[in-house]
C-alpha cells in the first residue's frame, strides 16, 4: 500500500484517494462497498484495510454525488434516551434544528464506546451536515479529530474528552454544585455526602470537584464513604443513599449528581422512615419539568436544555461554514433552585 493520501483539512477522503491508497482501480473499490462477489478475498481485504486506515465513509445516501455535497440530517447522539432529562434536551434540539430546515436524527450511545462508534460510521454514511455528541465514556481525542478533519463538524454536549481541544456546549457544573453544596451548608449541615456518577466522565469530575471546594472551603472532612460513584438512575439512587448512610447514619445532606438520582434518594429515605427536608437534606442537578412536583418538592441545580441546545446547534453552523474557525467551549450558567427538599439541618 502506499502512503496515507494528504489532503486539505475538513476535505472528506474520496473513493479515488482509498484507490490509489490501495494500488487499485476505482471500480474495485465502490464492488467491494457493494459486497459483489466479482473481487476475490484478498483484494477484498486489502481495500477493507485501505478504507480504514484512510477513514473513508461511504455516502450511502447518495453515493453518485460528490463527497462534498450538503445533507439536511443532523446527527444527534446523547448518552441514554430514557431519562427526563435526555428527553428534554432533544425535544429543545428538534425545535432548533428544524428552525434552520434541518433533520435530526436521534440515538443513544447507551454509554458504551461500540456502539457510539457503529453509530457514527452510520450516521457519515447517511453524509449528516454535522454531528452533536455526547461523548461516551473513554472516548478518545483522535477518534474526534478524525471525524472532524474527515469533513464532519463535530460538537460536544454534556460532556468533553480528556485530551482534546473540540468545539463543546457544556454546563457549569463544578460551580453549580459548588453552590448547592454550600447552600446545605449555610443550613448547618456538616455531614453532606455526594451520591451518582462514575469517574470516567467529565461531568462527573466537575460536579465532584465543586462539592470536594465547598467542602474544603467549609473546612469540613469528607471521609472515603461519603462519595459513592453509581451510573444513574433511580434505583442506583434509592441504593446509594442506604450505602452512605450505612457507612455514616449521622450524615444529614446528600448532593445527587442528577435529579434522577435525587429522586431514588427520596423513596429510599422513605423506606427507611426518614423525612425529606426535616431529617434528611437531597438536593440534585437538572431541574426537570418534574422536580418541581416530587413530595417534597426537589432543590436542584437548573440546566436549561433550551439555552444547551440552542448554543450547541448554532456552534455547529459555525463549523459547516467554517471547517477551520477556532474552536470554541461555551460554558451554559446554572441557578440553584431551593424548594422544600434541603429543609433544615436534624436537631
Amino acid at each position: 500500500m502506499q502512503d496515507l493520501p494528504t489532503k486539505p483539512e475538513g476535505r472528506r477522503v474520496t473513493l479515488l484517494d482509498v484507490a490509489k491508497h490501495v494500488g487499485v482501480s476505482k471500480s474495485t473499490v465502490s464492488l467491494v462497498l457493494r459486497r459483489s462477489a466479482d473481487v476475490n478475498e484478498k483484494t477484498r481485504e486489502r481495500v477493507l484495510k485501505g478504507i480504514e486506515q484512510t477513514g473513508y465513509v461511504y455516502n450511502r445516501k447518495a453515493a453518485d454525488l460528490r463527497q462534498t455535497a450538503t445533507s439536511d440530517l443532523l446527527g444527534v447522539i446523547v448518552n441514554v434516551l430514557n431519562t427526563p432529562y435526555s428527553g428534554e434536551l432533544l425535544n429543545h434540539f428538534e425545535q432548533e434544528a428544524l428552525k434552520l430546515d434541518l433533520v435530526p436524527m436521534f440515538v443513544s450511545n447507551g454509554e458504551q464506546l461500540k456502539q457510539q462508534e457503529t453509530l457514527v460510521r452510520k450516521l457519515m454514511e447517511y453524509n449528516v451536515n454535522g454531528l452533536l455528541i455526547c461523548p461516551a465514556p473513554l472516548t478518545s481525542a483522535a477518534w474526534l479529530e478524525q471525524i472532524f478533519r474527515n469533513g464532519f463538524p463535530v460538537v460536544q454536549i454534556m460532556r468533553e474528552v480528556p485530551f482534546g481541544n473540540f468545539p463543546t456546549v457544556i454546563a457549569d457544573n463544578r460551580n453549580g454544585v459548588y453552590t448547592a453544596t454550600q447552600h446545605l451548608i449555610q443550613l448547618g449541615h456538616k455531614k453532606i455526602a455526594f451520591i451518582g456518577g462514575v469517574d470516567h466522565t467529565s461531568d462527573y469530575h466537575e460536579r465532584l470537584a465543586g462539592y470536594m471546594d465547598a467542602m474544603s472551603d467549609a473546612g469540613l472532612n469528607v471521609p472515603a464513604g461519603y462519595v459513592y460513584q453509581v451510573m444513574q438512575g433511580r434505583a442506583a439512587g434509592r441504593e446509594s443513599l442506604k450505602a452512605v448512610l450505612n457507612y455514616d447514619p449521622e450524615i444529614t445532606g446528600v448532593m445527587c449528581f442528577s435529579d434522577l438520582m435525587a429522586y431514588g434518594a427520596l423513596s429510599g429515605a422513605r423506606e427507611m422512615g426518614l423525612e425529606v427536608g426535616k431529617d434528611l437534606a437531597v438536593v440534585g442537578f437538572d431541574d426537570i419539568a418534574d422536580s418541581s412536583l416530587t413530595h417534597p418538592a426537589l432543590t436542584t441545580v437548573k440546566v436549561s436544555a433550551a439555552a444547551i441546545a440552542e448554543a450547541a446547534i448554532e456552534l455547529l453552523q459555525t463549523y459547516i461554514k467554517d471547517r477551520n474557525a477556532p474552536r470554541q467551549r461555551i460554558v451554559i450558567p446554572t441557578e440553584l433552585i431551593v424548594r422544600e427538599s434541603c429543609g433544615a439541618p436534624r436537631s
